[in-house]
């Protein structure tokens, strides 16, 4: 089993979130296993559905998302559920998130098994990671599914940067309340609620112009994340720096006024904000509310920012990209969210570290690298040989 044609065959089976409907690819995936040899039980709530190691050791858990974000067929070269493989890319939604880390992340153990190597490890590959929903990650480890020391998750990285944390969240909900009247009296006579939500906007510049005190991990982490995000990103380390140490933010979706010649009396927002490593969530909550004076602000999602120590499986994982890199790793953040954050919060390392294109991350004619593919098998090779006597 080679992890191109895995790939392939997993992004063949379409796991779009919404709905979030993953037993098909959950059934290959078991049959997968069951041939290697691992034996697996599948956790069911409708069409969602999580496979997992049948006999949980709860220490080292390998790990891997299997929903993928919505795909529009228009505006791709090749079809986004065709799997196409044309001998350097597989080509087609979730190649890079991330089914092309779980197909590595499979064919790396198979490979060990063969061996007569049995790491001891448990699997999880899980829904819900893309659409926030209820019987994902979060409701795994809440539940006592999973209490795992360690864990690898095979999300999409930087070829030498096993990612070892990431920034927080803030979901907010904003409600502006203005006086309703007359058009052609404001701005003299009325308050506008669009007005207010304008003002509010323009404080979260400010917000992002803060800084934040650092610890030496952090500031050491950021630093080896800098080049790498300024590269694919083609923007200036200072600024790729700001996306990982400043509170960034986005306005997802505003809605207000009643009509052209009405001063608008409600105007709503909602806002995501990551907030970065020294960041006090509840002061800065406190201080967009002082902000808003015309308006209530509900808050959806709070989520801090999380880090891992780097320990066992970071330094298994640096050995293995430097044997296949030839280069020392960089260990990293990342200013995106994804399922560690849940998994720190029981106290493990949690280190993401994958393969994938990450300037195709939830785009059309979104691929992955075949040469990536086969390098983080080799480099999961060396973790899950080595793990036993680690």
């Amino acid at each position: 089993m080679d992890p191109a044609s895995l790939c392939s065959e997993l992004v063949k089976i379409p796991s779009e979130n919404p709905p979030g409907y993953t037993d098909e690819v959950i059934a290959y995936l078991q049959d997968i296993c069951t041939g290697i040899g691992i034996e697996t039980e599948v956790l069911k709530k409708g069409r969602k559905h999580n496979l997992l190691s049948r006999n949980m050791q709860n220490q080292t858990l390998l790990c891997g998302h299997v929903d993928v974000v919505p795909a529009l067929p228009e505006g791709w070269t090749y079809p986004p559920f065709s799997g196409r493989n044309d001998g350097l890319r597989i080509h087609g939604r979730g190649a890079t998130d991330m089914k092309g880390g779980c197909a590595a992340l499979l064919c790396a153990l198979e490979k060990v098994l063969n061996d007569g190597i049995d790491p001891a490890v448990d699997i999880a590959f899980v829904c819900d990671e893309e659409g926030n929903g209820d019987f994902g990650m979060e409701y795994l480890i809440s539940k006592g599914y999973l209490h795992p020391d360690a864990c690898l998750i095979a999300e999409p990285t930087p070829g030498l940067s096993p990612v070892i944390g990431e920034k927080g969240i803030v979901r907010l909900h904003v409600t502006f309340t203005g006086d309703a009247g007359h058009s052609s009296l404001y701005p003299v006579v009325g308050r506008s609620a669009i007005v207010q939500a304008c003002s509010f906007l323009e404080y979260c510049v400010k917000v992002h112009q803060m800084t934040w005190p650092q610890d030496p991990l952090v500031s050491e982490v950021i630093e080896n994340t800098t080049s790498s995000l300024s590269s694919l990103l083609s923007i200036p380390r200072e600024l790729a720096a700001n996306l990982l140490n400043r509170v960034s933010y986005n306005p997802g979706h505003i809605s207000g006024g009643e009509r052209i010649n009405v001063i608008s009396q409600k105007c709503e927002l909602d806002l995501d904000m990551r907030i970065p490593w020294g960041c006090d969530i509840p002061n800065l909550i406190e201080m967009l509310k002082s902000h808003a004076p015309g308006g209530t602000i509900e808050v959806i999602e709070s989520v801090a920012p999380t880090i891992s120590t780097p320990g066992r499986i970071c330094n298994l994982l640096s050995e293995g990209i430097e044997m296949v890199h030839g280069e020392k790793a960089k260990p990293g953040v990342t200013q995106a969210a994804s399922d560690a954050r849940h998994i720190r919060a029981i106290g493990a390392e949690v280190i993401n570290y994958g393969p994938g294109d990450l300037s195709l991350l939830h785009s059309v004619d979104e691929s992955v690298p075949i040469k990536m593919l086969n390098q983080c098998m080799d480099v999961y090779v060396h973790v899950l040989s080595h793990l036993n006597s680690s």
